[in-house]
């Protein structure tokens, strides 16, 4: 197994450990970085953690927490960082 998917699978494994309906803002943000990368990666994230992203949809601080974190990635992805 190549590391790229040791890490999809490590992020998969963190998505199931969350089991509650809805989500605070401690909860978000636990799934965050998780919901992220897999977005990054081309997941459709109100597929992957549909609470976290009912909680983004309404919570203006992680949401913006959840763009920075997006915008990271992007400039990781496309070698700017």
């Amino acid at each position: 197994m190549t590391l790229e998917t040791q890490r999809i699978h490590k992020l998969i494994d963190g998505i199931y450990t969350m089991h509650e309906p809805e989500v605070d803002c401690d909860g978000c943000d636990e799934q965050l970085s998780f919901l992220a990368e897999l977005t990054a990666e081309g997941y459709d994230p109100k597929l992957l953690l549909p609470a976290v992203q009912a909680h983004l949809d309404c919570c203006t601080s992680c949401r913006e927490a959840f763009r920075a974190l997006m915008s990271i990635l992007k400039a990781q992805q496309a070698g700017e960082c």
